[in-house]
This record gives structure tokens, sequence and C-alpha cells, in this order.
């Protein structure tokens, strides 16, 4: 998969959470439920916006803006978990949430490891994998078609 696609997909995930999290009905008059939902749909959009903006960098910049969205996500999910309790609330009852915080977090780390380890650049070509690229050792290189 291509850089550009795993940020869009981490994107669009993160959008997904921060849309979930801003439609929640809480059944709670508290202060402390309206909060930790602001909190988390803050955190939520933040860690939009931090992918968004490691689209369009490269380098050592593009790998701490994924890294601080992580820690938006990570963030996001302790609010929901406080939320739950101040609902009083079991924490199955934000597994949509819950989900999405953990789908979000894997793409992010998908998207970043594949920039860590210095895959090869989006459209372009692999480079070899042996050093010379030439032909196979140990007899002669093989025919590409006809009969076996």
């Amino acid at each position: 998969m291509a850089d550009g696609e795993q940020t869009i997909e981490a994107w669009n995930t993160a959008i997904r959470l921060a849309a979930a999290i801003g439609r929640l009905k809480i059944g709670s008059n508290l202060r402390a439920a309206a909060d930790a939902q602001a909190k988390a749909f803050e955190l939520a959009g933040i860690a939009c916006g931090l992918i968004a903006e490691a689209g369009t960098r490269e380098g050592p910049a593009q790998i701490g803006l994924l890294r601080d969205a992580r820690g938006a996500l990570a963030q996001c999910r302790s609010w929901i978990s406080v939320l739950a309790a101040v609902t009083n609330e079991q924490e199955s009852v934000f597994g949509n949430e819950l989900d999405l915080v953990e789908q979000a977090s894997r793409q992010v780390n998908a998207y970043a490891r594949s920039l860590d380890r210095g895959g090869p650049p989006a459209g372009g070509p692999r480079p070899p994998m042996r050093p010379g690229g030439g032909p196979r050792p140990g007899g002669p290189p093989r025919s590409g078609g006809g009969p076996r």
C-alpha cells in the first residue's frame, strides 16, 4: 500500500472517530461527563489534523507528526474510558468508539513503520533485491517464456 493511501485510510478512520464521539448522547447531566466527551472529541480532531499534516511532510517531521497523532489517539481512548467511568457505564457501551480508536492507532502505526523502514518512494522503482541486480548465481539466467 502506498504511503498516500495509508495517510488517507488513517485520516478517514480518525474522522469517523471524531464524528462518532460528537454524536454520542450522554444520559448524564454531570459536567464531568460533558467535559470528558468534549476532551475525547477535541483529541480525535487533533489526531485528524496531525495525520493530515503528516501527509504533507517528509522525513523526520512526518514521523514526528505521526507519533504525536498516536499520542492524541491514546489520550482520546483514555478520555472515553473516563467518560464510561463518570457515567457509570461499561466500556463496552462505547465499543464502537473504542474500536475506531484502536483501528486508527493501528493504521497510524503501520504508516509510521513503513516510513521508519524507508520503504520505496510512492510511484518510484523498487531497489534491487541484492547488490548488483545481475543474473542469479548458480547457473544461466532463466528464460522468460516457452514451454517447460
